[in-house]
């Protein structure tokens, strides 16, 4: 299963998709497109607890992304 965390003023968003399932993993690569055109960043998450890497193309089997909203200065 994939997974994508969405962080916004609304809390945390959780987002799951099955690689198997071509309509799933559709509708996940829109959001994640969808919001990295909004300012977003995207990092894939390692799985060995080292930082993450940003990355700016979705991969259906990559298994876990953080999504943040762009930070804005006062």
């Amino acid at each position: 299963m994939g997974e994508m965390r969405i962080m916004s003023t609304l809390g945390d968003t959780k987002v799951i998709w099955d690689p198997k399932n071509e309509d799933e993993t559709e509708a996940a690569e829109d959001q994640f497109t969808a919001l990295l055109d909004k300012g977003f960043k995207a990092f894939k998450v390692k799985k060995d607890g080292k930082a993450g890497v940003n990355v700016k193309n979705f991969n259906e089997d990559e298994g876990m992304y953080i999504l943040v909203p762009p930070l804005k200065g006062g």
